[in-house]
C-alpha cells in the first residue's frame, strides 16, 4: 500500500482553500451522489475529506494516515475529521459533538506493544484534525452532511504533560486486557473470543475508574477514544476559546482529589457565611434574596480562581467534572432531585447506525446520548449539610424549625462520584428503554393532571394542566420532567408524536444521589 506524502505548506494551501466552505462545495467526485441510500453514516466527513481534498482512497489501516514533509523532517500523521457543536454556555463557543475514536485497541496483541511502538500512539502522536460545524440539532443521514461547513483545521501534537497522561491510560488499558487474557489460556478460536469478550462486558467499569483522557466502551471489540471533554477543550484552545488556568500543577484527575483533601481539611466545618465572608462573595442579593451558585462560587475561590462557574476552570472541563453542590440534612439525608439534560427525540428513534468501515448494525444503548452522559462524565459533589433543626416554642406549643439561611449550611467536604455500571445497565437503560418503546410504539399520551377532589388541574393561564406518560420519580431513580414556568399551552414548545409539551430533561432522584454517595468515600 502506498504512503500518501505531502509537503505540510501544500496541506495548509488546500484546506485554507475550503475554511466556510460547505462538505457540498468541496465535493468534486460526486461523493454525495453515491451516500443518498445511506442511513446514520459516522465517518462521511472523514469520507469526504480524503477523496475530494487530499485526492485518495480511505482505508483501514492501522498506521497513520499521511506523511507530512516539512523542511527536512518527515513525519506520520494521523488525519482526524471531528465534528463540532455550539455550546451557549457560559458563553459561545465550540465544543466537540463527540468523543473522538482512535483506532481498535487490539486485545489479543496489546501486551506485545509498548506505548512508543503502540497503534495508539502512532494515532495520536501528530494528528491533522480538521473541524466540520454539526449544524443540526439531531443525528443525520449521511447525505445531509452535505449542508455543514468546515470551520478550522489544525496540526495537533499534545503537550508533555498529556503526553504523560495518556502514557498512564495506555498502560492502564494493556494490565487490564492482560489480567483477562491471563485467564484465558489456549488457542484463539472463536470460543476463547467469546469468553473474552464476556470477561471484558463484567470487568468494564472497573477500569473505568481509572482513565482520565480516553475510554473503552463497553462492546466488543472495544475501541480507543479520546472523552468527550479533552476533545473539547483541544477545539477550545484552537478556536480561542479561554477557560481559566488555576494556580498549581495538576497533570491527572488524582491531583484534583488530593487538592480537594488539603481544602477539607483546611475548610471542613466551616459555614457558608463564614467562607462567604472569608473569600468575599456576596451571599445575599440587592432584594435581600440568598445567591444563586454562591457554594460553586466559594469553591472556586478556595481553589484560588476567579471564575463563578466551574466548568469555566480547565481542569475541571478536561476531565469531564461536572461540579454539583448537594446539600444533606444533619443525618445524611434527602437532597434535591438534580436536572441532567435535554433530551434529543430525534436520536431516540435511531434503529440503526453505520460505523466508519461501513458495516451497518442495530442502534443500541451503548451509542446513546443517555449512555454516554452517565459513563462518560464523573460529578465532582460539594457535599454541604443543613443545621439541625432547632426548637421554638409557637403559640403555647413546641415546633421543630430547620433555619433556611443558605449561611447556615455546613461544607463537609468532597465526593467524586462515578456512576457504576450497574446503574447504567439497569436504571438509565430501563428509562431509555421505556422512552423509546413510549415514541417508537405510539404509546405515548398527555395524561390530565387531576387534584384532591378529582378535578381537572387549572394553571394559571386557564389551560387544563396535562403531561406526557414518561417514566417519574415514583418510577424510577432516572426520569423524565418537563422544564418550564409552568403547563401552559404557551410554554409546550416541544412535540413529540403530535403531543405538545414542556422541553424535556432527564432527571436524577435526589435519594438515588444520596444513595451513591452513601457508597462513595469522602476525598
Amino acid at each position: 500500500m502506498s504512503e500518501h506524502i505531502y509537503d505540510k505548506s501544500d496541506l495548509i494551501n488546500r484546506f485554507d482553500q475550503i475554511l466556510e466552505l460547505t462538505l457540498e462545495q468541496i465535493d468534486n467526485k460526486s461523493f454525495f451522489e453515491r451516500v443518498k441510500e445511506y442511513p446514520l453514516q459516522k465517518g462521511v466527513a472523514g469520507s469526504l475529506i480524503e477523496q475530494c481534498v487530499l485526492e485518495y482512497e480511505p482505508d483501514c489501516k492501522q498506521e497513520a494516515d499521511l506523511v507530512v514533509c516539512d523542511g527536512d523532517k518527515k513525519i506520520k500523521t494521523e488525519l482526524k475529521t471531528t465534528g463540532i457543536v455550539v455550546s451557549e454556555k457560559p458563553v459561545e463557543h465550540f465544543v466537540a459533538k463527540e468523543p473522538m475514536s482512535i483506532t481498535a485497541v487490539g486485545i489479543y496483541d496489546l501486551a506485545e506493544q509498548t506505548f512508543e511502538t503502540s497503534h495508539f500512539w502512532a494515532k495520536l502522536e501528530h494528528m491533522l484534525i480538521v473541524y466540520y460545524q454539526y449544524i443540526s440539532d439531531h443525528p443525520v443521514e449521511a447525505y445531509d452532511y452535505r449542508r455543514f461547513p468546515i470551520k478550522g483545521y489544525e496540526f495537533h501534537e499534545f503537550e508533555e504533560v498529556d503526553v504523560e497522561v495518556l502514557r498512564q491510560d495506555w498502560e492502564n488499558v494493556r494490565f487490564f486486557v492482560e489480567q483477562i487474557v491471563k485467564c484465558h489460556p489456549g488457542e484463539r478460536n472463536k470460543v476463547w473470543k467469546e469468553s473474552v469478550k464476556q470477561d471484558y462486558i463484567d470487568t468494564h467499569g472497573e477500569l473505568r475508574k481509572v482513565l482520565n483522557y480516553i475510554d473503552l466502551a463497553p462492546k466488543f471489540p472495544p475501541r480507543f477514544r479520546l472523552k468527550k471533554p479533552i476533545v473539547s477543550l483541544i477545539i477550545a484552545r484552537h478556536f480561542g476559546y479561554k477557560l481559566e488556568q488555576l494556580p498549581g500543577r495538576y497533570s491527572t484527575i488524582s491531583d484534583i482529589d488530593k487538592k480537594c483533601r488539603e481544602l477539607a481539611e483546611l475548610y471542613s466545618g466551616e459555614l457558608i457565611g463564614s467562607l462567604a465572608k472569608r473569600f468575599d462573595i456576596p451571599i445575599v442579593s440587592e432584594k435581600g434574596i440568598d445567591k444563586k451558585g454562591v457554594a460553586e462560587n466559594i469553591v472556586t475561590a478556595m481553589f484560588g480562581g476567579i471564575s463563578k462557574k466551574i466548568n469555566q476552570i480547565e481542569i475541571f472541563e478536561k476531565f469531564g467534572l461536572i461540579a454539583k453542590t448537594i446539600v444533606m440534612t444533619s443525618v445524611g439525608g434527602r437532597t434535591e432531585d438534580m436536572k441532567l439534560f435535554h433530551v434529543n427525540f430525534k436520536e431516540i428513534c435511531l434503529q440503526e447506525i453505520i460505523e466508519e468501515d461501513g458495516t451497518v448494525r442495530e442502534f443500541v444503548f451503548e451509542d446513546s446520548e443517555f449512555y454516554s452522559y452517565f459513563a462518560d462524565h464523573e460529578m465532582l459533589c460539594i457535599v454541604f449539610q443543613e443545621p439541625d433543626s432547632t426548637m421554638v416554642e409557637l403559640q403555647g406549643r413546641d415546633y421543630y424549625v430547620r433555619p433556611n439561611s443558605l449561611s447556615a449550611n455546613k461544607f463537609i467536604g468532597f465526593k467524586r462520584l462515578l456512576f457504576s455500571d450497574e446503574f447504567i445497565d439497569n436504571t438509565v437503560r430501563r428509562l431509555w428503554e421505556d422512552l423509546r418503546d413510549k415514541v417508537m410504539n405510539n404509546k405515548l399520551v398527555d395524561v390530565v393532571q387531576y387534584d384532591s377532589n378529582g378535578l381537572p388541574k387549572i394553571n394559571k393561564c386557564g389551560d387544563v394542566s396535562s403531561a406526557p406518560n414518561f417514566m417519574k420519580s415514583k418510577d424510577n431513580a432516572v426520569f423524565m420532567r418537563g422544564s418550564g414556568v409552568d403547563s401552559a399551552l404557551i410554554h409546550k414548545t416541544e412535540c413529540v408524536n403530535g403531543i405538545k409539551m414542556l422541553p424535556q430533561y432527564v432527571w436524577i432522584k435526589g435519594t438515588a444521589i444520596v444513595d451513591e454517595l452513601n457508597n462513595t468515600e469522602y476525598l
